[in-house]
């Protein structure tokens, strides 16, 4: 039996390709992790051991199979998110026009922001007690710090102490990060499109660029 015919019949699922794939660890591995982030998602806290299980389709004991407590469950998940998000990473060259540059940058980090919300709500949560979550974040606003810095070389060279403390790329950071887009989003209740006009005015200040015009 193949693997459509084994999710047509529930009944008989153990006996073919999804049974086999139950039984991969690494296939159960990935499930759990889905399973996690998707309950996050979706009810916006932190959900329990058994939902984990049920929402992944195996046994409750098989959660801590996989992984050694809690911190470990998160810290895989949060490298499991990472990897969604950073898959809408495109890049954008520094020789573009800053205008043009400012407004792929601004579509790239949309699309981003909003996959990384739900998750990173309970993550900025869960993170004074998690060590290794703490870990992972950092890393991810390293990236979006050196993300900038890449595609804003040229303008940050002509500035000096640009890249110092307060300085232009910790103003370009703060505009175009995580917070302001879920502040713009969730308290006031703006729309993906008026969120990127709001941030594109600033960073468009901040670089010297005359306003957009459609």
């Amino acid at each position: 039996m193949n693997d459509t015919e084994a999710e047509k019949d529930p009944g008989r699922a153990d006996t073919g390709g999804r049974g086999r794939r139950r039984r991969d660890p690494e296939w159960t591995y990935a499930a759990l992790l889905d399973a996690l982030l998707g309950l996050v998602s979706e009810e916006g806290r932190e959900p329990t051991r058994k939902a984990i299980a049920e929402r992944a389709g195996v046994s409750e004991r098989t959660v801590f199979v996989h992984f050694a407590d809690r911190e470990a469950l998160y810290v895989a998940a949060a490298r499991r998110q990472a990897a969604r998000w950073h898959a809408h990473a495109e890049p954008v060259p520094p020789a573009w026009r800053t205008a043009r540059k400012v407004e792929a940058l601004l579509a790239q980090r949309g699309r981003m922001y909003e996959v990384m919300t739900p998750i990173r709500k309970i993550g900025l949560g869960l993170e004074p007690d998690s060590p290794g979550l703490r870990g992972v974040m950092a890393e991810g606003d390293a990236w979006f710090r050196a993300d900038l810095a890449a595609v804003f070389a040229p303008e940050l060279g002509r500035v000096p102490d640009a890249e110092e403390a307060g300085g232009l790329l910790d103003a370009l950071e703060a505009a175009s990060s995580w917070a302001v887009w879920d502040h713009l989003r969730s308290r006031r209740g703006l729309d993906g499109t008026a969120a990127r006009a709001a941030i594109d005015r600033t960073l468009r200040a901040l670089l010297r660029v005359g306003p957009h015009t459609p």
